[in-house]
């Protein structure tokens, strides 16, 4: 896992450094999430460096004028334990010297297709890692919406030289099991829980079938596709529509969210958010496959209630 964090009482050490670092408080000009129009404005200024997250054949048949590719899973590692793991910064520094980016370039992701809506938060969260998530910006709806708009596309790859971003500290945007372990009934944590109402419930036992799943004990459950627009699972939700989610899901921007998944990559979107939204937020980058493996606290599994439609509970 990544650097420890030497947690002192959240509310005093953690808040303060959150603000420190600017990883919470209002920011100025536009949050994570940008829109086309302001892609459109932007894209011709000398510093922004446009990276289509998705496949080489997609990328080879249309893509925004100037993009660069990047393939996302390049920007994950994975062991005999854990998937999707955040890599050393030195590594993601090599990855975007590849792409171009420079010292003072402004960053602007795009997902080919909500195939890799979470797969491209999951670069946010490695580019805020290392340092650069206040000058990094998402393209809200990605390519769909950017074509939905009539937004000019391309098959012709535009030419770049290798860029000169040098190697930096990593930040501290995870959280360790251990830590989680301690911290997830302090009052000013939230531990959200991003997978789906049945992972999140779990499977009770049923005949021959032993129960499993259940989430870690104490999470609040929010599926992040319900912070998406009905019927676009490529575009989000308006600021206040996932503002007042995330109150109703117990998030405060006075109190610390920690987002987890299976293995760290649905997660990222609620990270993403919240980072959008000025929340101070952690991602838990092991998430339950690890905190299965170490046999930490679960809560479950048991029966989805009632109010949640089972047929239409959100799945991945």
């Amino acid at each position: 896992m990544n650097q420890l964090w030497k947690f002192l009482p959240v509310s005093l050490a953690l808040l303060a450094a959150y603000m420190i670092t600017g990883c919470s408080g209002k920011g100025s000009g536009p949050g994570v999430l940008v829109d086309s129009e302001w892609l459109q404005n932007n894209l011709n200024e000398h510093d922004i460096v446009l990276l289509h997250a998705g496949t080489a054949d997609g990328f080879d048949s249309v893509h925004i004028p100037g993009a660069r590719l990047i393939i996302p899973a390049s920007f994950t590692i994975s062991t005999d334990n854990l998937h999707n793991e955040i890599p050393a910064g030195d590594s993601i520094v090599s990855l975007l010297r590849c792409a171009g980016v420079n010292e003072n370039s402004r960053i602007v992701l795009y997902y080919e297709n909500s195939r890799f809506l979470s797969r491209t938060a999951k670069i946010f969260v490695t580019l805020d890692y290392i340092g650069l998530g206040s000058r990094t910006f998402v393209l809200n709806g990605g390519l769909p919406q950017w074509q939905e708009e009539g937004g000019e596309t391309t098959d012709q790859s535009a030419e770049f030289m290798p860029g000169n971003l040098e190697s930096r500290e990593s930040g501290t945007v995870v959280i360790t099991a251990s830590e989680l372990d301690r911290q997830r009934w302090n009052q000013d944590v939230v531990v959200i829980d991003a997978r789906t109402d049945r992972e999140y419930y779990g499977t009770p036992a049923n005949g021959d079938h032993p129960a499993e799943g259940g989430h870690i004990e104490g999470a609040r459950s929010l599926p992040y596709q319900v912070l998406l627009t009905n019927g676009k699972p490529y575009l989000f939700r308006t600021d206040e529509e996932m503002k007042d989610i995330f109150r109703r899901t117990g998030m405060d921007p006075d109190k610390v969210a920690v987002f987890y998944c299976g293995s760290g990559g649905r997660a990222s979107v609620g990270y993403m958010l919240a980072r959008h939204l000025h929340y101070s937020v952690l991602l838990y980058d092991g998430s339950y496959e690890e905190w299965v493996a170490q046999k930490l606290p679960l809560t479950g599994p048991v029966p989805i209630p009632d109010e949640l439609n089972k047929e239409t509970a959100y799945e991945e």
